[in-house]
């Protein structure tokens, strides 16, 4: 996972055996595996890892090192056999991370300026997690793209379906009006929500306030009867969608030929997206 671009879960999140703090733990385990994580520390760096790290009973090297051999569900299997907690653990653990308050003069000084920040509620953002949850909704939930492209729409980060992390980086640009010309809710956008049955106005606020890529997909998929087999088919629809009639033929030719007119190999739409990603973008 590239936490430079989005964060880990949040701390709050329990997919993970139910586990609050767990799915954040292992997102930036494989960051830091991957040697992508950013600003965020790891491990015996961060007094939240620290903590769940203890009560797992593990190292920050053999936590990272499974992490980034398994998956979610594999990692889950491990743990159980090499971290078993009780549900009465797990109910302790959690409640003890869920009420954490600032602890010092600097926790303190964090959660006052990332309030400021980002003009929140000090009544609804007072815990330790609140405050780390307001910071990495604060510092990612803004795209613009002026400075880079969205997201290539073979990219399948969002419930496991071509096109939605480029849909989800036009929403956010749209929100703060940093759109450069790249179109919300276009033709392509309006195939994949009237597939998932969601309006652009759910969408994009989903995407405003979900800005780590497997919780937009857990809500996407929360938000459809879309099954499995039925999104495999539509990523099989739209990796081979190219112009149908003499009219989307012409509009595509003459896109392609402004921009390269020897790529007679682009056939299409999302090759002819790519294409023009690279040329608006080009040095």
């Amino acid at each position: 996972m590239d936490l430079t671009n989005q964060p880990p879960r949040r701390p709050s999140n329990i997919s993970m055996l139910g586990i609050v703090s767990l799915a954040r733990l292992t997102d930036k385990a494989r960051a830091h595996c991957a040697g992508t994580i950013g600003d965020h520390l790891y491990g015996d760096n961060s007094g939240l890892d620290k903590k769940a790290l203890a009560f797992l009973g593990l190292s920050h090297d053999a936590f990272a090192d499974a992490a980034q051999r398994m998956n979610d569900a594999e990692l889950c299997d491990w743990l159980r056999e090499n971290a078993p907690k009780t549900e009465s653990e797990i109910q302790a653990y959690n409640n003890d991370l869920l009420t954490w308050e600032p602890f010092d003069d600097a926790s303190r000084q964090r959660l006052a300026d990332r309030l400021e920040q980002f003009n929140a509620d000090p009544d609804k953002v007072k815990t330790m997690l609140q405050s780390m949850e307001l910071d990495d909704w604060g510092c990612f939930r803004d795209t613009d793209l002026t400075q880079r492209p969205p997201r290539p729409p073979y990219n399948r980060d969002v419930a496991g379906l071509y096109g939605v992390s480029r849909m989800a980086d036009k929403a956010r640009a749209a929100r703060i009006g940093k759109p450069n010309g790249y179109i919300y809710n276009s033709p392509l956008d309006k195939a994949i929500l009237d597939f998932l049955g969601i309006s652009a106005e759910q969408f994009q606020d989903a995407a405003y306030h979900h800005v780590n890529d497997i919780e937009l997909g857990e809500w996407v998929l929360e938000h459809t009867d879309r099954t499995g087999d039925e999104i495999a088919h539509m990523n099989d629809v739209l990796v081979n969608k190219g112009p149908e009639g003499k009219r989307q033929l012409e509009i595509f030719n003459t896109m392609r030929d402004r921009m390269a007119p020897d790529r007679t190999d682009i056939k299409t739409w999302f090759d002819l997206l790519e294409l023009d990603d690279a040329h608006t973008y080009k040095k």
